[in-house]
């Protein structure tokens, strides 16, 4: 089984997806090397040992799948998009569990806080990172807004598994049962635990909880609440389900009307 784990960048899909590794080894399930498109050029420091797929393709997900095989659970991290014509097949994969998608997710916020403070960090280098033109919250908010939707796509497969950041940072016990769930595991917890949060090598978020309260002051946070409101009630607030269901019968429905 491929687990894929996406991540809107900056709301600690790293640690989540940390989590979802140690879980699988703990479970007896060795976390080989498969794939990670950073190493080389794109980054010259390119670890092996964490898989990553940048971008999502048909012809990339069943040469990972077929390369994992059935008897084997490996987790792959991405931030990538998918275009809504996979949307029927990647379910498929996942029903027939060749494939199980774990997406997480922050406040959009707190996401924009943390970008703003990448941004800086980027611009501060010798040589400027890939967050070096985020430097206000409107750049921030755009590219959150193009990252949700990525996300909403991902969340609304059937099957995929939704992991809050306020869970996996703050409630991690109940954020390693969903996972157990999901990939059909159990784990030692406090294994999980301090290898998530002690020894993996994070992006180490401030992990604090609802951070925009206050380290945001009181004129962005409004606008930001204003410009991600539904996301903010829908997602983070009431994680409903109907709302994720209603963006999956949209993809389908756009679907078969262009394929008539």
């Amino acid at each position: 089984m491929l687990v894929l784990c996406y991540g809107i960048p900056r709301s600690g899909s790293t640690l989540a997806f940390e989590m979802v590794c140690e879980i699988l080894r703990s479970a007896g399930y060795e976390q080989a090397f498969v794939r990670n498109d950073r190493i080389g050029a794109q980054n010259p420091k390119g670890k092996s040992g964490r898989n990553y797929l940048d971008r999502i393709s048909k012809e990339a997900i069943a040469e990972l799948v077929t390369t994992i095989g059935p008897s084997r659970k490996i987790a792959v991290k991405t931030h990538g998009a998918f275009t809504e014509d996979l949307f029927p097949w990647l379910e498929e994969l996942q029903q027939k569990r060749d494939l199980q998608v774990i997406a997480s997710y922050r406040d959009p916020r707190d996401v924009c806080l943390s970008l703003l403070e990448a941004g800086e960090k980027s611009r501060s280098k010798p040589v400027p990172g890939s967050f070096r033109r985020v430097d206000s919250f409107q750049t921030a908010a755009q590219n959150v807004k193009h990252r949700i939707v990525s996300f909403r796509r991902w969340a609304s497969l059937h099957g995929t598994l939704r992991l809050n950041y306020e869970i996996v940072a703050f409630q991690p016990d109940d954020a390693i049962a969903e996972i157990e769930r999901v990939l059909g595991v159990t784990s030692d917890h406090e294994q999980v635990m301090h290898r998530a949060f002690d020894e993996a090598d994070t992006l180490k978020n401030k992990a604090k909880s609802q951070r925009h309260l206050e380290d945001m002051d009181a004129l962005p946070r409004k606008e930001l609440t204003e410009i991600f409101r539904n996301f903010i009630r829908k997602a983070c607030e009431e994680d409903d389900q109907q709302w994720y269901e209603k963006f999956r019968r949209k993809i389908l429905e756009n679907r078969d009307t262009s394929a008539t």
